[in-house]
Formats: structure tokens, sequence, C-alpha cells
């Protein structure tokens, strides 16, 4: 039996960037955050609610705490810091629908080894040895075909955050490539860290999904 190419995806962004992050996230005014981001703010309890890959999320102001749907804490800083970094640094612009790599970011070629390496060859490795699993995770997230390479969509991470998968699968000479593309309108949201920190919430809920899958098969 083949072995599996599909490399190791763990968070390694830290509890001390969440909590520097959050630092940051109690001075930023949540009305205006809420309108930019699309994201509702219930002043009342005082926490917006934001949906990441199908997933609901509370963040807390001032506080910045970010919470699961069962309003508990949970350990993926990746997605913790992600939230934040999107509260505080959406503009509210409407997508251009150009689509950009990783690259056409600012300082993204001197990031792009490892942005290929921890992403977008995960992506290509999973998508290539368990592609109905692909399709299924795909289709829970709404996800529109787009028509290139071999498999391909459009779907949202978040409200105003929209990318694109592309697949090419992988034969006995070749092995599987993938692509990802962002709206150019990001370029304005997200600096090249911020991307890195994306990366890893998306292979972080893919590979989740996957193994799930697998587990229940045994």
């Amino acid at each position: 039996m083949k072995q599996s190419k599909i490399l190791n995806i763990d968070p390694h962004f830290s509890e001390s960037s969440y909590i520097i992050n959050r630092d940051l996230f109690e001075n930023f005014d949540p009305v205006a955050m809420s309108q930019k981001s699309l994201c509702p703010f219930d002043p009342k309890n005082g926490r917006f609610e934001i949906m990441v890959l199908g997933e609901s999320y509370f963040v807390l102001h001032p506080s910045g705490l970010v919470l699961n749907a069962r309003e508990e804490e949970f350990d993926n800083y990746s997605v913790k810091i992600f939230i934040l970094r999107y509260l505080m640094n959406a503009n509210g612009k409407e997508a251009t629908n150009e689509w950009i790599s990783f690259k056409e970011f600012p300082d993204g070629p001197i990031y792009y080894s490892n942005f290929h390496k921890r992403c977008i060859q995960v992506f290509a490795q999973i998508g290539n040895e368990r592609p109905e699993q692909l399709k299924h995770y795909m289709s829970l997230q709404k996800a529109k075909t787009y028509g290139k390479g071999d498999l391909s969509w459009q779907f949202t991470v978040t409200p105003g955050v929209d990318l694109i998968w592309i697949l090419w699968f992988g034969d006995d000479e070749f092995e599987a490539e993938a692509q990802i593309l962002f709206d150019k309108k990001l370029t304005d949201v997200f600096n090249i860290k911020d991307l890195a920190i994306l990366g890893d919430v998306l292979m972080i809920s893919l590979k989740t999904f996957t193994l799930s899958l697998d587990s229940k098969k045994n």
C-alpha cells in the first residue's frame, strides 16, 4: 500500500501571539468592526458572532476572548488569531473578483516556500489521495465549482473573505499540484503573516474533517 504523503499540520501560532492581538483588539470600536467585517455585534452581550469555515465562534469585546459555538475556550490559536486580525483590519470594501496568488501579496515571494509546504502542498496531497472526502468538505462549505484544473471551487472562509482552490491530480510520474487564490481586496486587509495564519486555519479544518471521516470508516 502506497504511503500517504500528507504532511502533519499543527497550529504553530502561539498563545502569546493571541494575547498580543487581544490587547490590540480592545482599542478598536466594535460597531465599526462589525460594519466593516459584516460580522454581527450584540452590544447587550458585548460580543461578536463570526462564522469561519462553517463553524460559529463568539468574540467578546473589549477582552478579545474567542470562544467556540458552545461558548467554551479552545486551543486552536491559529483560528483565534485569524478572527481577531480580520475583525481589526476588515475595511468593508467590495470584492474585486480579481484573483491573485500568495506570491502577489507584498512580501509574498519571501514567505512562499513555507506557505507552499504548509498549505498548498498539503491541500494537493489531501485532494489527490481523498478526492471524495475533499468534495464532501467543499459541499459542506457551500462552495461553487470554478471550472479550472481537475477540481476547483470558490468559497467563503468568513464574511468578506473568499478564496479559490484549484487541484490537479498527480500520477506515477507527476506530483499532484494545487493553487490557492485570494480576492485582490485582501491585500488591504491581511499582511503576509496573516495569510500564513489563514493557511493554517484552512489546513487544520480540512485535515480534521478528513480524519474524522477516516475514523468513522474504521
